[in-house]
């Protein structure tokens, strides 16, 4: 999911549904709101009293805080400052944002180039960050692939980069919404809170139990939409676990009676066509959760089973067939969660 734009609400919704009855009952508490372009929704309950004004203020600070530094869709963004400038000199940035651009140097390497933020030049050109999505003609894509290529961005230190190409930009849309539920899990256990799911965009993170004390479940979602989740993971109540779904059928669009989606290639310059529709990838470290959904879709099937196991990602991967979706994971998936929904999520290298 994008960064896009936010719309970031203090304080929506607060609900406090009673769940047990004892002397000091356990409740689940509820702050939902608006930031990068979607919703996001806290759910927790703890036995000690939290500020829950004070533990949204946290939350959309540092929601807003994200958007300033990653956000593709504002100007004053830092993001969006380097990319306007067309420069090969060294130029300084956030450390945060400089250890983003080294995992995705790591997860580029490692995906034979298809995991790739440089790819802003291709969204632009088929439109996927506007209203108008189409094919752009062969030309068009053959000269924004001249543009594309993380290798050309040098990382000097750990606050220093340079672009080997001066017109070199960046999205970090693959990595954001990922990267925001590892910080958030950051802001609210350091408010106190040890039992807790958070959720932007499709994008979860939770740690702990419901107040019924059994482990929060969290879906897989069935490409078809028709018949609910596909499964259900119940997370484990020790330790905090990412679970990050990239999914081609998301965001598509018709033309000329073909389906394209909004994962590129960044190798070919051209809307992925294989029958790999989903990713779920789950893991501890949420940035590389996410990118590791984003490079394993791009791939397609054999690819990905191939680079999950060496890479030793947990990842569930859902292909169309004649029959409808089948459905595949990798090693690690299988050694985390079973065949039927386990309860120890492994973490993500």
């Amino acid at each position: 999911m994008p960064i896009r734009r936010s719309a970031t609400a203090l304080l929506i919704a607060a609900t406090v549904i009673s769940l047990a009855s004892c002397a000091r009952p356990r409740t689940l508490q509820t702050v939902t709101g608006l930031a990068q372009g979607t919703t996001y929704t806290l759910q927790w309950w703890s036995e000690d009293r939290v500020d829950t004004r004070a533990l949204a203020a946290a939350v959309t600070a540092e929601l807003e805080r994200l958007d300033a530094l990653l956000s593709n869709y504002r100007s004053d963004s830092v993001l969006e400052r380097f990319n306007a400038t067309r420069s090969a000199e060294p130029q300084a940035l956030p450390r945060e944002l400089v250890t983003l651009f080294e995992l995705a140097a790591d997860i580029h390497r490692r995906s034979d180039g298809c995991f790739d933020p440089s790819v802003r030049p291709l969204v632009r050109l088929w439109g996927f960050d506007g209203d108008d999505p189409h094919v752009p003609a062969a030309d068009e894509i053959a000269a924004t692939l001249t543009r594309v290529g993380f290798e050309k961005l040098e990382i000097v230190d750990h606050e220093h980069v340079r672009k080997a190409q001066a017109d070199l930009e960046i999205d970090m849309a693959s990595i954001g919404q990922g990267y925001t539920v590892g910080r958030i899990s950051d802001v609210v256990e350091r408010l106190g809170l040890r039992n807790y799911l958070f959720e932007i965009g499709g994008e979860l993170a939770g740690r702990g139990t419901r107040p019924d004390g059994k482990g929060w479940r969290v879906g897989i979602e069935n490409p078809d939409k028709v018949d609910g989740p596909l499964r259900a993971l119940s997370l484990p109540a020790d330790r905090l676990t990412v679970v990050l779904t990239s999914g081609s059928y998301r965001h598509n669009f018709a033309e000329h009676d073909r389906v394209y989606g909004h994962i590129l290639d960044p190798r070919t310059g051209r809307s992925v066509e294989h029958d790999l529709v989903s990713v779920t990838v789950t893991g501890a470290v949420a940035a590389r959760t996410a990118a590791w959904g984003t490079a394993l879709l791009c791939l397609g099937p054999a690819q990905a089973f191939e680079t999950a196991d060496r890479e030793q990602v947990a990842a569930l991967f859902i292909l169309k067939s004649p029959a409808g979706f089948e459905v595949r994971q990798s090693k690690s998936f299988g050694d985390a969660w079973g065949n039927a929904g386990g309860s120890s999520p492994s973490d993500v290298p």
